[in-house]
């Protein structure tokens, strides 16, 4: 059914709370955020020397996943928005206690 038959009789829905209107938001930014993360582009940070000539230490730059194609996940046990570490702590934001198989979707690079 495309439509649905509200009955008249029915108390009205009550209204969102403002806290409650604020974890949906919160929640559907993270979500979104990872999504595009995940599979149109990241942003990258030169960490070593070894590009010298042409990129800087600390450079930053936006790959296109949609011309690589993005990977699947090799572990669901990771913190959401975070590379390999954790920004201020400096240990790992992942864990190897789970391991998935990889795989990568077909990109659009020709």
């Amino acid at each position: 059914m495309l439509f649905r038959k509200t009955d008249p009789s029915a108390p009205p829905k009550q209204p969102k709370g403002k806290g409650r209107e604020w974890v949906d938001s919160l929640l559907f930014a993270i979500i979104a955020a990872t999504l595009i993360r995940w599979a149109t582009f990241e942003a990258y940070v030169i960490p070593s020397e070894s590009m010298e000539h042409s990129l800087l230490v600390g450079d930053y730059l936006f790959v296109s996943k949609l011309h690589y194609g993005p990977i699947t996940p090799q572990t669901p046990l990771q913190v959401p928005l975070t590379h390999q570490t954790m920004p201020v702590f400096g240990f790992k934001s992942y864990s190897d206690l789970i391991q998935l198989p990889t795989y990568r979707l077909p990109g659009f690079s020709s």
